[in-house]
């Protein structure tokens, strides 16, 4: 069984953070039971931010994913609906993180690396907002719409992207850079790292604002 931790912007199409193919019965019934409990909780907002970078909307996942359930079920769609119904997403978006983290660690830049790069600050929108600086020569880009963007980047060149702290919103939009073929890394320690070791930000001009 391969159980490799693929590409990250593919680990919520099941949505678990292991490449099932071919599928281990007995894992995906223990995934499947590990994902229960939920009783009708809201979703954890940085997955529902997550489930929008992958896959444009929540509406959009939910409707791909119940497609997929009712088609390997028959048709039924009883216990796609009941599974859905009782998600517990905080250990979904627990395990979509380690699928994250486990999949990028190979890519991230240190700061040394930084030159040279084009330097993406793929802060969330409304962290963004509420900034007032930024890494010099960064310009800020939606991790939430890779795929509008992605194709402006320049060819031939590094990207190096940072958020907050260098954990989930950096590594997975580096690796949705990376699966478009883009030699896309992440800054390890984000903008707080940066800071905490003495390098230097600039003031986020009016013109930086969404």
């Amino acid at each position: 069984m391969d159980t490799t931790l693929p590409d990250a912007s593919h680990a919520l199409s099941a949505p678990v953070p292991l490449q099932l193919s071919p599928f281990d019965p007995m894992l995906l019934h223990e995934l499947y039971f590990a994902s229960l409990g939920g009783n009708s909780e809201p979703m954890e907002p940085a997955m529902a931010l997550a489930l929008m970078a992958n896959f444009g909307s929540v509406e959009r996942w939910r409707e791909e994913f119940a497609a997929m359930g009712k088609a390997h079920g028959g048709g039924s769609g009883v216990d796609v609906d009941t599974f859905m119904e009782n998600i517990h997403w905080a250990r979904v978006y627990e395990r979509y993180q380690q699928a994250v983290h486990a999949a990028s660690e190979p890519f991230g830049a240190t700061h040394d690396e930084v030159a040279g790069s084009t330097l993406l600050d793929v802060r969330r929108a409304g962290v963004f907002e509420q900034a007032t600086a930024m890494i010099p020569g960064a310009t800020w880009r939606d991790p939430s719409a890779v795929d509008r963007w992605a194709s402006e980047l320049p060819a031939g060149r590094g990207v190096v992207v940072y958020c907050v702290y260098g954990h989930e919103v950096g590594r997975s939009t580096a690796m949705r850079l990376r699966a478009m073929g883009l030699d896309a890394r992440y800054l390890r320690g984000g903008l707080d790292g940066w800071q905490a070791a003495g390098r230097p930000v600039e003031a986020k001009l009016p013109t930086q604002s969404l």
